[in-house]
């Protein structure tokens, strides 16, 4: 009886295996169709870049003193969002965060929030949300997720990539650190059974 235990157990701890890895498989992704008033943000081409900008003020507001810049992303209706993809070129990639926000019932609501991340894709995936509209807050971080001390990366990116001896002093990392971000490409994805199809994503 032991005997045809043990490929009972076997198997049954091969199918949960199976199973495990399924659920930990990529989704099917969708790209969304999407704008930017940064006609750069969304023309398809790395080759093309643009800055984020300064926030507006509003009138009757308090001014906005913090050093986040902004990018906003439009989709044509209210769309199930699940994965956002914030892609920069070599040269201007910074240790980044950013404060991702969507519009839900007419309010700005943030979905995420990420710090110092320093990759060139900034690959976000947050809990799925139905919007059409998307704002990307990002300012230069001043240490990147590993801990590291981002001002000198930071600094010396804008001096041409190389580095300048000693700690940039205070009114210079504070120059640096309210510099806009640069990126070349904003992408929106939803998955494959919630999404209205647009263009599918094509392996790069």
């Amino acid at each position: 009886m032991k005997k045809n235990v043990y490929p009972l157990a076997f198997l049954f701890v091969l199918a949960v295996f199976i199973t495990g890895c399924a659920t930990l498989a990529e989704p099917q992704w969708v790209k969304l169709e999407v704008t930017s008033d940064v006609e750069q943000f969304t023309d398809g081409s790395m080759y093309t870049t643009a800055q984020t900008k300064i926030p507006e003020h509003v009138k009757g507001e308090k001014v906005d003193d913090s050093r986040f810049t902004e990018a906003y992303v439009s989709l044509k209706s209210p769309q199930e969002v699940k994965r956002i993809l914030i892609r920069r070129r070599t040269e201007d990639t910074v240790a980044t965060d950013l404060n991702i926000y969507a519009m839900v019932n007419n309010e700005w609501t943030l979905v995420k929030e990420v710090r110092g991340n320093d990759k060139s894709d900034i690959d976000v995936r947050i809990n799925t949300v139905k919007t059409d509209k998307i704002k990307i807050r990002a300012q230069r971080s001043l240490r990147t997720a590993a801990g590291k001390s981002a001002v000198q990366q930071a600094g010396g990116a804008a001096r041409g990539g190389r580095r300048v001896g000693g700690q940039a002093g205070a009114g210079e990392a504070e120059r640096i650190l309210r510099e806009p971000l640069k990126f070349a490409e904003i992408e929106v994805y939803g998955i494959a059974s919630e999404a209205v199809p647009a263009k599918t994503e094509q392996k790069k």
